[in-house]
């Protein structure tokens, strides 16, 4: 009987010429597509670096000019509405950058920092942050140096991003920062997890960086692509993040954009920074689990991730995973890995295919 199946297993594989081609391709690409970079654009002149899900009071009048005074008592959680009070008047930016310069309060150097950076003055910025203690500045307003550290130090060591990621595990963050950090350290079930959670019209453009990392995962991206899709219908989110977002959702990767994912990699791995070290991780494991497969170990393989999530997962290993199942007769874990391939790959070859596979069992 396993003679027969293990004969009708591997005849099948002609039969996933359909599906081969959704993994051939992509196969040394996708072992290690967890992130696909894009660099913010340090100068946008449309937006200043976002502290959303900050909380606010409202203490500030716009038609009350701030002056020293009010820069003295500044707490925390008005410094997004100070900003707000400011808006987009050069010169009361201006104004108010030398008041705050002058204020030894934390408050009052941070709002300084992000004034500066209104000006495109991010140097300065940068060193009014440096100037004051971590400690000072509670975890939630950490992310804009953090940002502005990685613009213009990006080889240094980077204080802020270790607290974020401290406040990250002690869940201490506001969901949308935790996503951010979660996608950029390569949690991206996590970050996806916490995006579903935040409001879209607080999604700014260096989002899309998140965004299109979670959408390398080929386990995330339906997901993705479903939950981009139903903000725009929703009507929340930002009028200029919307080709980016529409382009993300729908649009595959470009070969200028695989290139270039590919030299941050190799730059990754040489630095033996944390991207690459998830790189060569996730390379290893492809490379185990088709040797196991060429092996016809199959239930070591099923064994492997009886207790992973399918999200997670390369469509190479969920593929690889499903032929096992189906060869071990076990129709609970081929149940889980042709739903997963269905899922991420609707066209009705696919789903025929798998069903006509599952029907053997």
């Amino acid at each position: 009987m396993k003679s027969d199946r293990s004969k009708q297993l591997h005849g099948s594989r002609n039969k996933t010429h359909k599906l081969l081609p959704l993994v051939a391709g992509v196969a040394g690409f996708a072992a290690i597509a967890l992130f696909i970079f894009i660099i913010l654009e340090t100068n946008d002149n449309s937006s200043r670096l976002d502290t959303s899900e900050l909380t606010t009071k409202d203490n500030f009048n716009p038609q009350h000019k701030l002056e020293s005074a009010d820069l003295q008592a500044l707490r925390w959680d008005e410094v997004n509405q100070a900003l707000a009070t400011i808006g987009n008047d050069e010169s009361e930016i201006e104004r108010l950058t030398h008041l705050a310069g002058d204020v030894a309060t934390p408050p009052a150097i941070y709002l300084s920092g992000l004034l500066l950076i209104a000006q495109q003055k991010p140097e300065l910025a940068l060193a009014a942050f440096h100037s004051l203690s971590l400690q000072s500045i509670p975890v939630s307003y950490l992310y804009a140096p953090h940002r502005l550290q990685q613009v213009l130090r990006p080889g240094e060591q980077d204080n802020y991003l270790s607290a974020l990621r401290v406040a990250v595990a002690n869940n201490a963050l506001p969901t949308l920062i935790k996503a951010r950090i979660q996608a950029r350290d390569g949690d991206l079930s996590g970050s996806f997890s916490s995006y579903l959670q935040t409001d879209p019209a607080r999604w700014a453009s260096y989002d899309l960086e998140s965004f299109s990392r979670i959408g390398s995962n080929q386990g995330l991206s339906v997901d993705l692509a479903r939950m981009i899709s139903g903000s725009i219908a929703s009507g929340r989110v930002k009028t200029g993040l919307l080709p980016q977002l529409k382009q993300i959702a729908n649009q595959p990767v470009s070969n200028s954009e695989i290139a270039s994912f590919e030299e941050r990699i190799k730059n990754a791995i040489r630095k033996n920074a944390p991207e690459g070290r998830v790189a060569i991780e996730s390379a290893k494991m492809l490379l185990r689990d088709r040797k196991i497969f060429i092996s016809r170990q199959y239930q070591k393989l099923i064994n492997l991730y009886l207790t992973a999530e399918p999200v997670k997962l390369a469509t190479e290993t969920v593929l690889l995973l499903f032929l096992s199942s189906v060869d071990q007769s076990n129709l609970q874990q081929a149940e889980t890995w042709g739903q997963e391939l269905k899922r991420r790959h609707t066209e009705a070859e696919v789903k025929v295919w798998v069903n006509k596979m599952m029907a053997s069992l």
